[in-house]
């Protein structure tokens, strides 16, 4: 008998994003704490967010936050044992990598772990407002894990990263996860590092992310580590060994149309190390952030040199935020148009997976309105896309080129209008309003 993360993986496995995707990051599936569940059912800030998505809540619609982890053992809520295995085995088989979640700098508050080690948890001093610290039932008073800029997460357990012992115990940790996945997603995996701890907590963290990272790799030389990270701290955690960062900046220049800084940062990556994304769980849906504008930028992330993170419903172009503590919600009705773009969009970027694949950023000048241009080779076919970053309309021809060849007639694959084209020498016509994109296959 099938376990219900396998059910739900089963179901799954032949959608379209799943096809599509080189790996599966599972959130929420790691043992979730008794007490995380009780705060998340009674504390009064968090019910609107609720109740936004569910119209009759029970108690049981709330089952608590997946980060704030009891232990690292499959919660019964998604398997009947303590192990993903079968599921790792799944994913292999579907030739899927598994990614999960380690969330490196707290704990639940009734975590196990802090009746085994006391003393890697952070104890509260007198600096310590009472509104971030609790009484554990050992008769410790330990800090609530936080972030420099709010109050603690009234649901965790600090790590103490003064404590040298804290690495070893992550590495001790970090060796059983990759036993059952293929990398992990690192929870704020800035905060670790010394001066922002410092900052936090005023105690001077000795944790090392380089020495966990080449410690776990030591045994599982393939295995991926990525961090979620902000304040410009991305290249400080590639350099300690992470194989890629959120691209936390990108997004907010789509949110705050900064178009230059946009442009120049698909011009200028030429790494893999970005992870970039229109949503996720910690954001609200791409459909109310940027409307319309939401296929747009997802046609210019497919044209990125990044790790592209699609949300669960991204697709369906899903408007309600769902809070992460919440496991039953209503049903919302897919957007028509949303399931139209994005199987057009992940279909043709799911040919790239087998093929050579070529990058050619360019930019052109139309009447002295500059447009950014891409082409991706793949194969016998090439993507061109076309975006016009001003304010002002833009029309002219691209002249033909290495794969860019005369066709009556081109769908752009952002709207699903075809154009008709007119014959001409000096290549294909094109019409742009302003933020417009457009996506050719030739």
């Amino acid at each position: 008998m099938k376990e219900p993360l396998e059910i739900a993986l089963h179901s799954l496995k032949d959608s379209l994003p799943f096809l599509w995707a080189d790996e599966i990051w599972l959130m929420g599936v790691w043992k979730n704490s008794p007490k995380s569940q009780t705060i998340a059912r009674s504390m009064p800030d968090l019910q609107p967010g609720f109740r936004a998505v569910k119209q009759n809540l029970l108690p049981e619609d709330i089952y608590g936050s997946p980060y704030s982890i009891f232990s690292y053992t499959a919660d019964p809520l998604v398997c009947e044992n303590d192990s993903l295995t079968n599921v790792y085995k799944l994913t292999q088989n579907w030739k899927k990598k598994l990614i999960l979640d380690f969330v490196p700098n707290h704990m639940a508050i009734d975590s196990p772990i802090v009746d085994s080690d006391p003393d890697l948890f952070l104890k509260a001093d007198d600096s310590t407002l009472p509104r971030n610290s609790f009484k554990h039932p050992n008769g410790c008073i330990y800090v609530h894990g936080r972030d420099p800029y709010f109050d603690g997460w009234t649901d965790t357990i600090q790590w103490d990263f003064s404590n040298p012992d804290v690495g070893t115990k992550h590495i001790q940790i970090l060796k059983q996860i990759a036993k059952q996945c293929d990398g992990v997603r690192c929870d704020m995996a800035m905060l670790l590092l010394p001066d922002v701890f410092e900052r936090t907590h005023g105690k001077k963290s000795l944790y090392d992310w380089k020495r966990v990272i080449e410690t776990v790799r030591q045994n599982f030389p393939n295995f991926k580590f990525y961090a979620e990270a902000y304040w410009g701290m991305e290249n400080r955690l590639l350099d300690l060994g992470f194989d890629a960062t959120y691209d936390k900046s990108f997004y907010d220049a789509l949110k705050e149309n900064q178009f230059h800084f946009i442009s120049q940062s698909l011009y200028e990556n030429t790494k893999v190390s970005k992870i970039r994304f229109l949503e996720n769980h910690d954001e609200e849906r791409a459909k109310h952030q940027f409307g319309e504008n939401s296929h747009t930028y997802f046609s210019l992330l497919s044209f990125s040199e990044c790790i592209l993170l699609f949300h669960e419903g991204q697709e369906q172009g899903l408007t309600r935020k769902i809070p992460v503590q919440m496991v039953q919600t209503d049903l919302e009705e897919p957007n028509f148009e949303s399931n139209s773009f994005y199987k057009r969009a992940l279909e043709t970027i799911a040919k790239r997976n087998a093929k050579s694949l070529t990058f050619q950023p360019n930019y052109k000048e139309f009447n002295g309105i500059s447009i950014f241009i891409r082409a991706i080779q793949t194969g016998d076919e090439t993507e061109l896309i076309l975006w016009n970053e001003t304010n002002s309309e833009v029309s002219g021809r691209i002249p033909f080129h290495d794969g860019i060849q005369f066709q009556t007639s081109l769908t752009d694959l952002v709207s699903g209008i075809d154009y008709s084209q007119t014959k001409s020498e000096e290549g294909i016509y094109f019409k742009l309003k302003p933020n417009q994109v457009q996506w050719f296959i030739f």
